[in-house]
């Protein structure tokens, strides 16, 4: 039997992994399906030029392929990211002084609240750049590359909640599992049927993301990735 490609997802987080791997190895049962755990955001990272942005992103493929893997053996990379509300209006940034100094941003649908608001306008400058360069790029390194978001975040599309601890996320993350991870079409129709969902085609996704208040709100065009499945009479999506 031929060995199965590997199926490589990038990710912020360790929840994400925890949310998403049971329930992903099914649906891409063809594939090998892996996690590379950024630990953080790329995509707000300042590069002086566009290409960086993909360069940073191989970089990642690099680290997660080491001495076992070959470039060959990935078949794809899909890449998820929270939009983190950066192509909202300047003036939905509010600053809150009464908010401690180094706080994190506190996110609601129509607004980012921080005590900081130059440093989160400037990442959302720095995001939305990479977010237009990556959003077009097919192909990383010759393999086929695709970026979807979770918009405002992960834990906004998957578990309905913002502003979230470390430990409540891996509480959803471990709940969601429990839920998805034996129900492949139940995920599928979840992602594809539900209100958030925005799985017209992979280009009107990005250009609805990008306009208003849509990068604070509940939005994910993840579903573009998933097999469609057939909602019966008597099954509603959440």
């Amino acid at each position: 039997m031929a060995k199965k490609k590997v199926m490589l997802f990038i990710v912020e987080g360790p929840t994400d992994e925890t949310s998403l791997s049971t329930v992903l190895n099914r649906i891409f049962s063809s594939s090998t399906v892996k996690f590379q755990v950024v630990h953080g955001d790329v995509l707000t990272r300042d590069f002086t030029s566009s290409d960086k942005i993909v360069a940073a992103v191989w970089d990642q493929v690099k680290a997660f392929m080491g001495e076992i893997y070959k470039k060959s053996d990935i078949c794809r990379i899909v890449h998820l990211t929270d939009m983190d509300g950066v192509f909202v209006p300047d003036d939905a940034v509010v600053e809150d002084n009464a908010m401690a100094a180094g706080a994190p941003p506190l996110y609601t649908e129509t607004q980012i609240q921080t005590p900081n608001r130059v440093g989160i306008l400037d990442r959302n400058k720095r995001k939305r750049k990479n977010v237009d360069r990556l959003s077009a790029c097919p192909r990383i390194a010759g393999i086929p590359y695709s970026m979807y978001y979770f918009s405002l975040n992960l834990d906004h599309v998957l578990h309905g909640k913002t502003n979230i601890s470390a430990w409540e996320k891996v509480q959803c993350a471990e709940e969601f599992d429990l839920k998805y991870g034996d129900d492949p079409d139940g995920f599928s129709l979840f992602m594809r049927g539900s209100s958030f969902s925005v799985c017209d085609d992979y280009r009107s996704s990005w250009a609805f993301i990008k306009t208003g208040l849509h990068s604070l709100e509940k939005h994910s065009n993840f579903g573009i990735e998933l097999p469609p499945v057939e909602i019966k009479e008597d099954e509603t999506i959440e």
